[in-house]
């Protein structure tokens, strides 16, 4: 079972009640600081497990999440992904600002992105951000006082509210009081609180870089996209969950990849998936994508030879049925943390329904249970036909996804 790891700090307003939480991603438990070379790694593994694994909701209820965000992240349109009123994106003092930068946050800012500059010093380039500012943070450690005093009537009259960072005595604390700082933040109050969520399904990092690589191609064709994607339960599983997340507010939820591709457009899906890749998610065992082709083949065959309207469905269902053997957790945990029409629930859980029935049915043949197989009113000669094109059309697939 995947493990993710965040950092959360408070941060409180006048008042002293909670406004937010900066997220510090975290590799293990026992991390005291982020260990990452790469910042835009670390920012898309902040953001995307905040956003469409664990959920916002889960890191902190309702009130706003601070994410510090990379150059990269930003002039590569990976925010344009991540619009929710409860986000706070942290310009960082290293960030190397020209125009494209600025016209990209620009943009963003006229669709309601809302942007902080952390670590503020009076330099150019800070400056010129400051035009996108919501909030201005002030590090209260390495800001002398007389600086301090200097830097908060010069950027009020450029309508910012002010932040202060790093409080970490009752002295400072009073300095910033009697300036009437807006927000506070810093070990004086609290310091940074480990938060550990499990049950993540992770992705095979080998078909996400393919899936990359074929959406930058020139002529971008979305059936191969389709079929790519749908080659891979956990990449699957992602697509589905962010497209079904609250963030789209959907009046149904979608069950189908290439729905789910339509519904996004090519942009938005190549930003997903090179987001994906840069997380380095963790690749899962060989034997279980095989199993789980062949399953999601045998059962969209079933479904179509049974008469259902929307065969992909029983793609669906069967390459979902190996998610608990994936995560090693049980499938009732998995299935709460994507929303999927209740029939297909019910399918994996239970076996009920016609999509149930037909689960069922692979997962007895695999198995050579004749006594417990369902013949959903086929011939034995087409449930034969079935599984013997899924079985070869997993193992190609397989072959093509473990070629180096």
């Amino acid at each position: 079972m995947t493990e993710i790891y965040f950092a959360r700090q408070p941060i409180y307003n006048r008042d002293f009640q909670v406004e937010g939480y900066e997220l510090f991603y975290r590799q293990t438990a026992g991390a005291e600081s982020a260990e990452f070379l790469d910042a835009e790694i670390a920012t898309s593994q902040i953001v995307l497990n905040t956003v469409t694994e664990v959920g916002l909701e889960q890191v902190v209820g309702p009130h706003k999440a601070f994410i510090n965000i990379a150059r990269d992240f930003v002039v590569g349109g990976y925010l344009q992904m991540f619009a929710s009123p409860q986000l706070v994106y942290e310009v960082t003092g290293s960030i190397a600002v020209d125009e494209p930068l600025l016209q990209t946050l620009r943009q963003l800012r006229e669709q309601n992105y809302r942007f902080v500059l952390d670590d503020y010093t009076d330099n150019e380039a800070y400056q010129a951000l400051l035009e996108i500012a919501d909030c201005v943070k002030i590090d209260m450690l390495t800001t002398s006082e007389q600086e301090v005093r200097r830097l908060v009537p010069s950027l009020r009259q450029r309508g910012v509210r002010l932040m202060a960072e790093r409080i970490e005595t009752q002295e400072i604390q009073d300095l910033c009081e009697s300036l009437k700082f807006d927000f506070y933040q810093g070990y004086h109050f609290s310091q940074p609180k480990m938060l550990k969520f499990s049950g993540v399904v992770p992705a095979n990092q080998l078909v996400v870089l393919q899936l990359v690589a074929k959406l930058h191609q020139p002529e971008i064709d979305l059936n191969a996209i389709e079929a790519l994607i749908r080659q891979d339960v956990s990449l699957s599983y992602k697509l589905l969950r962010y497209i079904n997340s609250a963030y789209f507010n959907l009046p149904r939820r979608i069950d189908s990849i290439h729905r789910a591709i339509v519904l996004l457009g090519t942009r938005n899906v190549r930003i997903w998936a090179t987001l994906i890749s840069l997380a380095n998610l963790d690749q899962h065992r060989s034997d279980l994508i095989t199993i789980a082709l062949e399953r999601a083949k045998m059962c969209e065959l079933l479904a179509e030879a049974t008469g259902i309207k929307q065969k992909e469905s029983g793609y669906t269902v069967g390459l979902l049925s190996v998610l608990d053997a994936i995560t090693q957790a049980p499938m009732e945990l998995v299935l709460k943390t994507l929303p999927l029409e209740e029939e297909i629930n019910e399918a994996l859980l239970h076996h009920q329904g016609l999509l149930g029935r037909i689960l069922a049915c692979a997962l007895a043949y695999e198995r050579c249970d004749w006594g417990s197989l369902d013949m959903l009113d086929l011939e034995p000669a087409q449930i034969n036909d079935a599984y013997m094109t899924a079985l070869a059309e997993a193992y190609r697939i397989s072959c093509e996804l473990l070629k180096s």
